[in-house]
């Protein structure tokens, strides 16, 4: 899995929901696939903690990562 938002080039704005953004990009090394990243919105309130949606979007998108699949990016 990338660790950097600079290894992806932002290309459009495909999608939005209500917890974030989904945008069509391209993988600056490698291959340079067209991919799909997800942007989640969170709430700058720092005392307040990580919001409970955002705890199970990142739990659903690491599940995804265990499957063997093109479209998946690892």
């Amino acid at each position: 899995m990338a660790n950097n938002s600079s290894d992806y080039e932002i290309l459009a704005e495909i999608g939005q929901g209500a917890y974030g953004k989904v945008y069509k990009a391209r993988e600056r090394r490698g291959q340079q696939r067209f991919i799909a990243v997800k942007r989640l919105n969170i709430p700058e309130e720092p005392e307040s903690g990580i919001p409970q949606f955002v705890i199970r979007e990142v739990a659903l998108l690491r599940k995804i990562e265990h499957f063997n699949h093109p479209n998946i990016v690892k």
